[in-house]
Parts: C-alpha cells; structure tokens; sequence
C-alpha cells in the first residue's frame, strides 16, 4: 500500500470520509440549540411528573401551572414559563447504567468498543456548515467522557469551556502559535489528505476566532451584575447565562452539563438544591432570551439519562429508573402549556405515548432543519442515521 492510499485509508477509518449532504431539507425553526444534560439521572417524580400516592411522592406536592399541566412545588419559577414549553413525561430508555446512558443520550446510538459515534451538537454543526469564524458546537462543563465530534472531523468537536465565569480569558494569539501554524502549513502543503486537510482548517479557524471579536461573548463579567445575580451564582446559572451571550453571537449548538443529580442517598434535601438551582438558572435563561426577542428562534432542552424509581429506598434515596422519565423542550417550533404522554399512577412506566432517547433527538435535529431520514455513512461504510432511525414527535411541533 502506498502512502497516499494508506492516508486516504486512515482518514476514512478516522473521520468517516463519505459524501454527506449538508442540505437543510426542513425549516429551520431553531436556529439555535441549547442542550442541557443533567447527569446522574434526574428524578421525574419530583420535578415534571409529579404523583398523589403518598407512597411514591415523598414530600413532593404538586404545583399548578402557566400550562395545563402541574409539575413539582421545587420548580415555582419554571411553573411560570410552561406555557412557552412542551413536557415529554413518556420517555424511556432500556439503559440504566451512568457512562453508556450519557452516551445514548448524546449519540442516540448504544455505546460499542468498536466505533465513537458523533454527538447530536456535532453532526448540527457538520451539516449546517455556515462557514463562520465563531464554532458552531460549544460544550460548557463538559463531561470527560464526552463523545465529541466521534467519526466525524475533528474541526466539528465542541469547543470546551471548562468554567463558565472563566470562558476563555487566557485565550490569545501569540508569535509562537503563529510560528507553529507556519511549519504546519509546511508539512502539509505536499500532502493533498482529508487528515492534512481537516488540521489545516482546524488551526486556521483556531487563529482566526482567536483574533475575532467574537471572544468577548465568552466574557460573562460584561453581562450587568444584576443580570448576572439573576441566573443563579452556580455552574449551572453561570454556564446559561454564556449560553444566553453565545445564542447573540450565533452559536448553532451550546451543551450545557450539569452533575450531582444521582440522588441514591438524601433524595429530598439534595432536591432541595438541584431543583432550585435548575428553576433559577433555565427560569431566567428564557425569560432573558425572551426579553431579547431570541426565544422563538432558540430551543431550549432539558435532558437526562434516566429517572429514579417511585419507590424509596432505605437512604431516603430513588435509584435508577430508566423505564420512564421526563424531557422537555421550550421555545422554538414547540407548542407551548403542553403535555406529551403518560406514565401509570406511580410513574414506574409508561402508559401512552412512549419516547425514545433517538426520538427526542430526531425531533431536535428536524427543527434544526436538518433531514433527519438520511443516510450516512460510518467509517466502515456502515449507513447509518443522525438519531438512529428515531421518529420526530410531531404532537409537539408547533
């Protein structure tokens, strides 16, 4: 074998080198995403599917409202902006274990030794292809063991941004990155690979976001302090609020992770604080987009693996429970006060309308204007699809 072919070889096994067809087929009723994984499983019961038996709720009570529809007492900022979102209560999942749960929830695909699938921010930002110096993709608190781009392009990875107060106040341009790009350039200029390609244009959209304006949206400390105090002084409040600055700028795909949710142990009192931080945080973040005249082109979505049993464990905990539990979605291209499916009377499973991880993303991908029917191909040749062959829940289309 000879090198170019070995290279063109490596790269299709590496980036999973096939024609893709970057054509929007849909409207793009999102124009911008804003994903937030809560990681370690968030308890439905107590937040978005509430129940009466008194076995099951805990001190959990129910709370009305701007939706037709009642969610936990835990979450009175949110009950004010139901109206603007759709609640799916029937989601369900075969996968209860944490890492490959997390994958699934990214991917839509199972997580397998042999191959990385792309995450749903990367494929949106592979086929949007807008050619703009900001990054299409940015991960705030990511997990490590994030997915990534997986197959695809290492120009398609989120850019990390570890800490949101921080952002990327230590990024600049100097003499010697730029004498390192110089003998980049060099090397690869002989070499005509998708592998040379792909770095190439890595590093030059590198150098050029870092010469842009576009780094003060990472800078939450120009946000006013009120506006600041407003979201929460937490990771999560902090990670929303950027989210909020980098929708101004554009970003096609923002991923927000949030852990401490695996509440085996003192369920109610840790609820206490993870559900007030996350009523704050997504409470402020769309009345803010709103404010801006940004909501109805932004979806906001709330994620997470799974839900924890109805039933209470000897630790004042709920474990895993990935049979039903609850996602939702606000903002663009969703009806607004509405329920989608049903889970039984303990909200052990679902009895109408069941969702899958691969749909939830599907119907994401689709009012990101994206076909999400077509096939594509993994480094194998393997045809495959953004969410597995997921349906879009077209009950909760606007």
């Amino acid at each position: 074998m000879n090198r170019r072919i070995f290279i063109q070889s490596l790269a299709a096994t590496t980036y999973g080198v096939k024609a893709l067809n970057a054509k929007p087929i849909a409207e793009t009723k999102a124009k911008n995403i804003i994903f937030i994984c809560l990681d370690g499983g968030m308890s439905h019961i107590d937040s978005f599917d509430p129940k009466d038996d008194e076995g099951v709720r805990g001190n959990t009570t129910k709370i009305s409202t701007s939706g037709d529809f009642e969610i936990g007492h835990r979450l009175p900022k949110l009950a004010e902006v139901m109206n603007r979102s759709s609640v799916i209560r029937s989601t369900t999942s075969k996968t209860g274990a944490h890492q490959q749960a997390q994958y699934l929830n990214r991917t839509s695909y199972k997580q397998l030794g042999t191959i990385t699938h792309p995450s749903l921010g990367s494929w949106i930002s592979h086929l949007s292809d807008r050619g703009k110096t900001i990054p299409d993709f940015v991960l705030v608190s990511g997990a490590s063991a994030h997915p990534g781009s997986g197959f695809l392009p290492k120009v398609k990875a989120p850019l990390p941004i570890v800490d949101p107060k921080s952002g990327l106040q230590n990024a600049k341009t100097d003499n010697k990155l730029n004498e390192r790009m110089a003998l980049l350039r060099e090397v690869n200029k002989n070499i005509n690979s998708p592998i040379a390609n792909s770095y190439n244009q890595f590093y030059d959209n590198t150098v050029e976001f870092l010469k842009s304006k576009d780094l003060e949206l990472f800078d939450i400390s120009k946000e006013p302090q009120k506006n600041r105090e407003r979201y929460g002084d937490t990771r999560l409040g902090q990670g929303l609020l950027l989210s909020k600055r980098l929708v101004q700028g554009d970003v096609r795909f923002i991923e927000v992770n949030n852990g401490g949710w695996d509440t085996h142990t003192e369920n109610f009192d840790k609820l206490d604080n993870k559900l007030k931080e996350l009523d704050d945080a997504v409470s402020s973040l769309v009345l803010n987009l709103e404010e801006e005249g940004l909501l109805d082109s932004t979806l906001v979505v709330i994620a997470t693996e799974f839900g924890r049993t109805p039933n209470i464990n000897v630790n004042d905990g709920r474990d895993h429970h990935p049979q039903a539990y609850s996602t939702v979605m606000i903002g663009a291209g969703v009806k607004g006060g509405y329920a989608y499916g049903k889970t039984d009377k303990t909200a052990s499973k679902v009895i109408s309308d069941p969702v899958t991880i691969s749909d939830v993303n599907a119907t994401i991908a689709h009012l990101a204007g994206l076909d999400v029917s077509m096939k594509h191909s993994s480094p194998s040749g393997r045809p495959l699809e953004i969410a597995d062959k997921g349906d879009i829940i077209k009950d909760i289309l606007a």
